[in-house]
């Protein structure tokens, strides 16, 4: 990451996936919060075409690559 005070998407997914990522994130100190929550339950293909992986979860950029490899684990099942 260039700028480490950017906002970044680490994360899209369906609403329940983003919303475990964000509570893993925060548990190991990374700010996160969820992009197009109430969106991607009232239309979800008004936020991504489809309606696949309608909702991100976004960190600053200095959390980056912690938040890597965290996401790595958790859709692994680690």
């Amino acid at each position: 990451m260039n700028n480490k005070n950017e906002i970044v998407k680490v994360f899209s997914g369906d609403l329940y996936q983003a919303t475990m990522v964000k509570d893993i994130l925060e548990a190991n100190g990374i700010q996160a919060f969820v992009e197009n929550k109430l969106m991607s339950v009232i239309e979800p293909w008004i936020v991504s075409p489809g309606g696949i992986a309608p909702v991100n979860v976004k960190i600053f950029g200095s959390d980056y690559t912690k938040a890597q490899e965290l996401i790595a684990a958790f859709t692994k099942g680690e």
